[in-house]
């Protein structure tokens, strides 16, 4: 599968720390995904995730394994003689993402 996801809680989640025996622990496996996605999708992100209250710390662990993201501009040229912006390509072999109890993202 290029996608999994589990979401563990209640006791059981307390294997995994603390916090998620209370909140929840979640994890998620990307595996050999390609995509593409355009900046104004990205810009558009921040009002979204803002919020009036402050979320509640969820302990979590993503791991992608063998993926790539590339980025593509679709802002109006400053220039319209431009040819534009060249597409940037991430391409990750394997990175492990862990949000521990203290909210900070840890990268490995």
């Amino acid at each position: 599968p290029e996608v999994c996801l589990r979401l563990e809680s209640g006791p059981c989640a307390a294997a995994h720390s603390p916090l998620a025996e209370r909140n929840g622990f979640l994890q998620m496996l990307l595996h050999s995904r390609s995509t593409e996605l355009c900046t104004s999708c990205l810009t558009s992100l921040g009002p979204f995730l803002e919020d009036e209250i402050i979320p509640e710390v969820i302990p979590m662990e993503i791991e992608v394994v063998d993926a790539k993201i590339t980025l593509k501009d679709d802002s109006p040229p400053v220039y319209p003689t431009s040819p534009g912006p060249v597409p940037i390509t991430l391409a990750v072999d394997h990175v492990v993402v862990r949000r521990r109890d203290d909210g900070v993202f840890y990268l490995t």
